[in-house]
């Protein structure tokens, strides 16, 4: 328990950072959780006569216990300080399996501190709760590979629940969840070890956390493996053909307020204002399949830019640049850098690398690839560092030695000396 008093700072800081900017008026995103978490309140998600499925049920059921008790909502954006300690020390205690304790008490600082970790902590939405559940993925998944059969079950339940509340409070990962799942029965089917099995354990768990809120999306929409109807609108941006235009999101009032977004678009978001959600979802799917076949060249130019924002935060449609970019660009730089520099002595220590650390990159490497085929944004970036600080850890600590020389270079074996140039006469 001592040991976690050395993270004591950084909780201080949270909880700083959540009284100094959280605010009594919900911004962005916040209005739909708490509605959300309403309607849960109430006995339902969705309303049956106007079907809503904008986001995961995930964070809505953390909120409900506010809207049931009337808790103020600061004390809702004040978990979010326990949340990401809760990130930190789950980082920390699974970095413990691979790497020595100071090595592991550095890299949970570097989280801890990593400024986008908690540029939202005062804000009621997603990406605190987010950073808590990759960390703890992480943590049981580790601790799963490392114990013995005895232990497997409960091990895979952790790791399980804590990928299918993923999916819930970010609906994209119940797709990655999905080719996961098909790839380690894939993968298990040829190697029948004791490391494979485990994995698909958990992912069944994690599918199995999800079947209420897929059967639910199906008694409304008689569609089976439906998670949201955001995602055709983020394919549909993301294939825009218009110069100018870089894959970003635009809400529609946002169109009609920007010239050149109302040009472009203003009469497809007129030709389909009166469908519901679930049809505007499939017309936004269809245009989105026609621009890419149409414009297959823009489609990998956007991709670029959404890679771009997906590291840097950077470039977005009809938007001056800002030095905020900054905040994003310059510790991104760093944890890219440090994963590109990890590579090559990976490939020469490749079978030194635990399968855990394997398995949890090539999650992150789906999560990612899939989050570049979308809109995205930052977010979706930082929400998998953890599973980067893991990978970096490990190869700094176990397949890289760096040394600082105390003596002069030699050659063949001598002490090379400086030449002597002799002075002009």
């Amino acid at each position: 328990m001592k040991r976690y008093l050395r993270f004591v700072p950084l909780l201080i800081l949270y909880v700083l950072v959540v009284l100094s900017f959280a605010s009594d008026s919900f911004q962005g995103d916040e209005g739909r959780y708490v509605w959300f978490a309403e309607n849960l309140a109430q006995g339902f998600y969705s309303p049956a006569d106007e079907i809503n499925l904008w986001n995961g049920p995930g964070y809505p059921l953390v909120l409900t216990p506010f809207v049931l008790l009337g808790i103020p909502w600061l004390y809702a954006k004040l978990l979010n300080a326990l949340f990401l300690i809760g990130a930190v020390l789950f980082l920390y205690e699974a970095l413990q399996f691979y790497v020595p304790e100071k090595t592991a008490r550095l890299f949970a600082y570097l989280l801890g501190l990593y400024p986008s970790f908690m540029a939202e902590a005062h804000l009621l939405i997603t990406e605190s709760l987010t950073f808590f559940l990759v960390a703890a993925l992480l943590y049981y998944f580790c601790r799963l590979q490392i114990e013995g059969r005895r232990r497997r079950w409960g091990l895979a339940i952790a790791a399980g629940l804590a990928l299918g509340f993923l999916c819930l409070t970010k609906i994209f990962f119940g797709y990655v969840l999905a080719a996961s799942l098909l790839l380690a029965l894939l993968v298990y089917a040829f190697k029948r070890t004791l490391p494979h099995q485990k994995t698909v354990l958990a992912l069944v768990v994690a599918l199995v956390v999800c079947l209420p809120y897929l059967g639910y999306t199906y008694s409304l929409t008689g569609k089976l493996f439906y998670w949201g109807d955001s995602g055709g609108m983020s394919l549909y941006w993301m294939s825009t053909p218009y110069e100018g235009e870089w894959g970003d999101w635009f809400m529609s009032r946002t169109v009609y307020s920007t010239p050149g977004l109302a040009e472009n678009h203003g009469a497809f978001l007129d030709e389909i204002a009166g469908l519901d959600s679930l049809q505007k979802d499939a017309a936004y799917r269809q245009a989105a399949i026609e621009n890419i076949r149409a414009n297959p060249k823009k489609f990998v130019i956007n991709w670029m830019a959404n890679m771009g924002r997906l590291l840097f935060n950077y470039p977005y449609s009809y938007t001056p640049q800002k030095l905020t970019t900054y905040f994003y660009l310059l510790p991104n730089m760093f944890i890219f850098m440090a994963v590109v520099f990890s590579l090559y002595p990976a490939w020469l220590g490749r079978k030194l690398i635990p399968y855990a650390v394997y398995a949890l990159a090539l999650f992150g490497l789906i999560a990612l690839g899939g989050s570049s085929l979308l809109s995205a944004y930052e977010r979706q970036f930082r929400v998998l560092v953890p599973i980067l600080f893991m990978w970096v850890a490990y190869v700094a600590a176990r397949l890289v030695k760096i040394e600082f020389r105390t003596t002069p270079p030699t050659d063949n074996g001598y002490t090379l000396r400086p030449r002597r140039i002799p002075l002009d006469k």
